[in-house]
């Protein structure tokens, strides 16, 4: 798709030939900042999720697009995606998980408790149920090829565009959501996978690719909006250190340090391949900077990332929506009042 004007989208609204994904990084509990995020740019440009075409995500990011994707409106799977962290019991790990975890024999976190939650908004619904295209990348410990030598691990991008032979589009969104977000020593392995963010934690340019790859849009008419789950400024104050696993492993005040430095490098890398590959102002990542400690507790870390959706600028994103493309002229122009109306205002609403 080169020009001309498509449809898309439930209400059947005509729209410009923009191709738009929407990407969210995983982050675990951090993806309460991107869905906040998104919350108050869907309220101050309202209809702003309801153009989006493909949503990305991986690990925790996959359970949000899965659920957006999946909801009769995006709206509504945005609220839910928020709500399904509030699961009571969602972060209870048994006395045994934190023995066996302690010694390395078993991961830290049960998955039942998540796959409850998920279960509980997505139920049976398989990637044939989706309106909206999605994009999941996990990581596949096996691929079971019969030749040995070229038998291994793979990275696997799930999504619902037609005529790959490898994905099952009756593969239920649940067991999706699961394999990309088992990131391993938290979460056990599920169904031969662990998290996506391992290759892809931010998914934007699997999304991309796969977009061009199914002829769905071409690299001139795709916009990006991509989310990252705050910017927590980790370094590690070293010049020739001799270094073994256990500081780059058991670090008190850095656990899993080489694991985050390398998910983090990656997000950072494909940001920087996303800038420079898609033409000049159709890709905007937004990323606040949050703190390092956010709390010592599910809920303060909770209310640390609510004040920072609060207090965060979003003139930038809402310049780039209007000036990208995005929505089309007559929706800005509904958006524009709307959000008058809910600002009281004529710029951003106030926090």
């Amino acid at each position: 798709m080169t020009s001309g004007t498509r449809k898309t989208g439930g209400d059947g609204a005509r729209r410009n030939d923009k191709y738009r994904i929407l990407s969210l990084d995983g982050g675990g509990l951090r993806t309460l900042l991107s869905i906040g995020l998104l919350k108050r740019i869907d309220q101050l440009r309202p209809g702003f999720l309801d153009q989006v075409d493909l949503v990305a995500g991986t690990s925790a990011g996959a359970i949000s697009a899965l659920i957006i994707a999946a909801a009769r409106e995006p709206a509504v799977g945005l609220e839910q995606a928020r709500q399904i962290w509030f699961t009571p019991g969602l972060f209870d790990s048994p006395l045994s998980n934190q023995l066996g975890a302690l010694v390395g024999q078993s991961a830290l976190m049960p998955s039942e408790n998540m796959a409850r939650a998920l279960t509980h908004i997505l139920g049976d619904k398989t990637l044939r149920d989706l309106k909206r295209k999605v994009v999941i990348p996990a990581f596949q410990l096996d691929d079971g090829d019969p030749d040995e030598d070229r038998r291994g691990w793979r990275p696997r991008i799930f999504h619902n565009f037609p005529g790959d032979t490898f994905v099952n589009l009756d593969d239920y969104l649940v067991d999706l959501a699961l394999r990309s977000s088992s990131l391993p020593i938290v979460s056990p392995v599920h169904q031969g996978y662990v998290d996506g963010g391992l290759f892809a934690n931010n998914p934007t340019m699997s999304a991309v690719a796969q977009a061009i790859y199914a002829k769905a849009a071409d690299v001139r008419d795709i916009l990006v909006f991509s989310l990252g789950t705050g910017d927590s400024v980790d370094y590690l104050d070293g010049y020739n250190e001799n270094w073994g696993w256990r500081k780059w492993l058991l670090d008190p005040k850095q656990p899993m340090a080489f694991v985050a430095a390398t998910i983090e490098a990656g997000v950072e890398a494909i940001d920087f391949q996303a800038k420079m590959l898609l033409p000049r102002g159709n890709y905007w990542r937004e990323d606040p900077v949050v703190p390092f400690n956010l709390g010592n507790s599910v809920e303060a870390q909770i209310a640390t990332l609510d004040r920072v959706v609060k207090r965060h600028d979003l003139s930038k994103v809402l310049e780039w929506v209007e000036n990208s493309g995005w929505q089309p002229k007559a929706t800005q122009e509904t958006a524009s009042g709307a959000q008058r109306e809910f600002s009281g205002e004529s710029g951003e609403a106030r926090s």
